[in-house]
């Protein structure tokens, strides 16, 4: 499962220049059809042939990175999303579908060091503790020193859900911000975060008695 996140952005990255190299390619052969309309001899060499080698190359590249987003949805149980008509809302969803799946079945390489379990582990002054004696403080500092290096570096699965993690908060940052974009109250009063609307009357005019009690009786019917 660690490869299909690898593969999804690949996916993503492919759909992107597909869209480009199609769309250019389009225009370029438009370009290359009115350029021949208005030349004198239109099978003469000149800029329209050129133009119009440049979209078919264009569009030959946009075939190239064509992939077949419903063969990838179906290898990994996903071809219900194919119903979200919007790119950047499928993308996330399917991001969080394989998230989900990543995270139960990581490899637990690295796992916590304990004394008793491993030696490497700390003992938290269990050695040198004599009874009767009042234990001596340890500096943090010092002490934590020895435990340097017990920890490796992020496994290839642990590094893709960090990048998942990234990528997910990035798309969700601009989700909020085209959502506040099309609020109709925040348009209203003229302002542009939410937060600011705090500032402005909509709260008092728009004031309900016992609307957190309503709020926690649906929560409450709706589980």
């Amino acid at each position: 499962m660690v490869d299909s996140i690898r593969e999804l952005r690949h996916l993503k990255l492919r759909s992107t220049a597909f869209s480009i190299c199609l769309s250019i390619g389009i225009i370029s052969i438009a370009f290359a059809v009115i350029l021949g309309l208005g030349a004198a001899d239109p099978l003469s060499t000149g800029g329209h042939f050129i133009a119009l080698a440049i979209g078919c190359t264009l569009i030959l590249f946009a075939a190239f990175f064509h992939a077949n987003e419903e063969t990838f949805a179906s290898r990994y149980d996903m071809t219900h999303i194919l119903d979200i008509d919007d790119k950047e809302e499928r993308y996330l969803a399917y991001l969080e579908h394989l998230s989900d799946w990543i995270e139960p079945g990581m490899e637990d390489i690295n796992p916590t060091l304990t004394r008793g379990g491993d030696p490497s582990g700390p003992d938290w002054g269990k050695t040198d503790f004599k009874l009767g004696h009042e234990p001596t403080r340890r500096d943090a500092i010092i002490e934590g020193e020895k435990y340097s290096g017990l920890e490796g570096e992020l496994t290839p699965g642990e590094k893709l859900v960090e990048q998942a993690n990234v990528d997910y908060a990035g798309v969700a940052q601009r989700r909020w911000e085209k959502a506040e974009a099309n609020d109709p109250d925040l348009v209203e009063y003229g302002v542009e975060r939410l937060g600011d609307l705090v500032r402005t009357e909509y709260f008092e005019k728009n004031a309900e008695d016992g609307v957190f009690t309503k709020l926690v009786q649906d929560n409450d019917e709706s589980q």
